[in-house]
């Protein structure tokens, strides 16, 4: 890969059909406007006479199913709640399936609450594991400086080993083991992202890569494969001088 606009596009040309079964059609609605996307179809189902608040499958871009979630599932994507990291394990609220499901699968129209509540499951799995290496692009200095306090605990967190990249400056302290890696004029101002290398454990890797094409509006993707990821971090590496 030759850009952080590449691992897009790439996503793009797979495909997948989220199959909604419910009788609230603003349900219905506020998943298109998440879902809907060059790769995604999602399509609206009556549940007749089920009294049941509906749920949703998902299939793969050949009909192979990939699983079924509740609605309620699908509220942690539409109302997030943006717990610190290391709180994440004491919500009562399973999200993990619901990430399994739509790993590679393009969100639209995301805001910052809802990318901050994404990012927030990757870092939960860096803190968890307490090895190996979490990078993550802020975009702009301001951002970062809401999450300094974040930053520095996760970065003084057993083995791991923590990075952040801007695309302004950073004239501030850099938070406690966590350098800053500063690229004004780059492409680290369009895009948000976290990659956590998985440590010990490559089944916690995983990554999340956002362009924002509007104010505060982001487009992307999150994936949990091991080779995806360890491609994105030695892009970051090679590309930006990361530690």
């Amino acid at each position: 890969m030759n850009s952080l606009d590449a691992f897009l596009e790439r996503t793009e040309r797979r495909r997948k059909t989220l199959e909604v079964y419910t009788d609230d059609d603003a349900v219905v609605e506020a998943l298109r406007r998440q879902f809907e996307t060059r790769n995604v179809d999602v399509t609206h189902r009556s549940l007749g006479s089920l009294d049941d608040p509906g749920f949703v499958i998902v299939r793969s871009g050949d009909g192979e199913f990939r699983g079924a979630l509740g609605i309620d599932q699908f509220r942690a994507i539409l109302s997030p709640r943006t717990h610190p990291p290391w709180a994440l394990a004491d919500d009562d609220n399973d999200r993990s399936k619901l990430f399994d499901f739509l790993e590679n699968t393009l969100f639209t129209s995301y805001d910052r609450r809802q990318m901050l509540a994404t990012a927030r499951e990757i870092e939960e799995r860096a803190w968890r594991v307490g090895s190996g290496r979490l990078y993550t692009g802020f975009q702009r200095a301001t951002a970062l400086s809401e999450q300094v306090g974040v930053y520095e605990r996760l970065g003084s967190h057993d083995s791991l080993t923590v990075a952040v990249f801007l695309d302004d400056a950073w004239n501030e302290p850099a938070p406690d083991g966590v350098p800053v890696v500063s690229e004004p004029g780059s492409e680290l101002g369009d895009y948000w992202f976290v990659a956590f290398d998985g440590g010990d454990n490559e089944m916690e890797t995983c990554a999340l890569l956002a362009e924002e094409r509007r104010d505060g509006e982001y487009y992307g993707f999150w994936t949990y494969d091991p080779a995806t990821v360890d491609e994105f971090v030695t892009y970051l590496e090679t590309t930006y001088d990361a530690p």
